[in-house]
């Protein structure tokens, strides 16, 4: 499922698949992507994979910690998705009622907790990490900090079983549905993590 989506979506062919000098909008790291910033795509991966040693630290600010993924809707996006093959959900069978966004991280990075409306996130390169609450279960987190910190002070001290999140790790070709509403985040495991959610209009 998805070769050939794989395969253009590598690290070296990724530039590739877009105009010379084609940019892109990232978004800071925090809730809401509060922060925008634009940069040429081939900037953006030489940046991931060589400041701080290719990685994102926990003690490292949202609104500092840029992160592409949502701001992926233009006409080169949208030719560049064409050969995503969809996951297999209803509305998923006509584009038109779906909307695609692709991201690219690299190890350390992801988004802080927030909500939005269902849908599926595939792993297509790399390892992701999941931890989701129920719409009335909202987490307690620094909005200053981005998800990894979440992991590594927050989620350790949780104490009762029953407060533990629902949680998952995402290997390539696997797919996660997120209900609607659902309080989630996202930390990706690997130097080069490249990944493809669809927001869908049905509830499953």
């Amino acid at each position: 499922r998805n070769a050939i989506f794989v395969e253009k979506t590598t690290f070296e062919n990724l530039p590739s698949c877009f105009p010379p000098e084609f940019n892109v909008t990232l978004s800071s790291s925090n809730s809401i992507s509060a922060h925008r910033r634009t940069i040429p795509l081939v900037q953006y991966l030489e940046e991931i994979t060589t400041i701080a040693n290719g990685e994102t630290y926990p003690d490292q600010l949202s609104n500092e910690t840029w992160y592409l993924f949502g701001e992926t809707y233009g006409v080169e996006w949208k030719r560049m998705l064409l050969d995503y093959e969809m996951p297999p959900c209803s509305t998923c069978e006509d584009r038109e009622l779906s909307a695609l966004a692709f991201g690219v991280g690299n190890c350390g990075s992801g988004v802080q907790w927030h909500t939005h409306g269902p849908g599926f996130s595939e792993s297509i390169h790399g390892q992701k990490h999941w931890v989701l609450y129920p719409p009335e279960r909202k987490p307690s987190y620094n909005s200053d900090y981005a998800s990894r910190y979440w992991m590594e002070t927050n989620y350790m001290d949780i104490e009762n079983e029953d407060d533990m999140p629902w949680e998952c790790t995402l290997n390539p070709g696997d797919l996660v549905y997120f209900p609607d509403q659902w309080h989630h985040a996202t930390i990706n495991l690997s130097p080069y993590t490249v990944f493809v959610s669809t927001f869908t209009t049905e509830h499953i």
